[in-house]
């Protein structure tokens, strides 16, 4: 689990290139909210935000393109992203009982089947998480302060939802 690549496919690796400094790296002329500064933040952030916001999304191929995750850096976030994992597990079907989603959650990690359905929740999550920061920062945004903004407005939202 988690040590390979993870390819991103479709308008979801654009957003995810859009979100990172990268993109501006490697091509120039890119607009980019350059948030990020990796590939894998974004997808760590995209597993939590649309855990936390209850988003989920499709494969999505309507665009031509792809980001890959390298294995290197995947491997170097494996104990962050088997913690995101298990945690999305715990929490993702209500309906199931405490002890079903404690078994998803920890103990089928050598169940080949389990885990590739396991990832498929989670890449679901990453996906919409993407789509929900790539509307944050893309709506009516166009300059650096503009950015500022966003992450400013996000981090109130968070703080008034969760320490109120």
């Amino acid at each position: 689990m988690f040590d390979n690549d993870i390819k991103i496919t479709g308008k979801h690796a654009s957003y995810l290139k859009f979100l990172t400094k990268k993109s501006t790296e490697l091509k120039k002329d890119a607009k980019s909210a350059e948030i990020f500064k990796r590939y894998i933040d974004v997808y760590m952030a995209g597993i939590i935000v649309g855990a936390v916001k209850n988003r989920k999304s499709d494969t999505d191929n309507s665009v031509d393109d792809s980001a890959n995750i390298l294995a290197s850096a995947v491997i170097g976030e494996q104990d962050r992203l088997k913690f995101l994992y298990r945690l999305v597990m715990l929490i993702d079907n209500p309906s199931l009982s405490v002890e079903d989603r404690i078994d998803n959650a920890f103990r089928y990690d050598g169940d080949a089947t389990k885990v590739k359905d396991g990832m498929a929740i989670i890449n679901s999550y990453a996906r919409g998480g993407i789509e929900w920061l790539y509307e944050r920062f893309n709506d009516g945004v166009l300059t650096q302060e503009d950015y500022y903004r966003v992450v400013y407005e996000l981090t109130k939202e968070y703080s008034e939802d969760y320490y109120c």
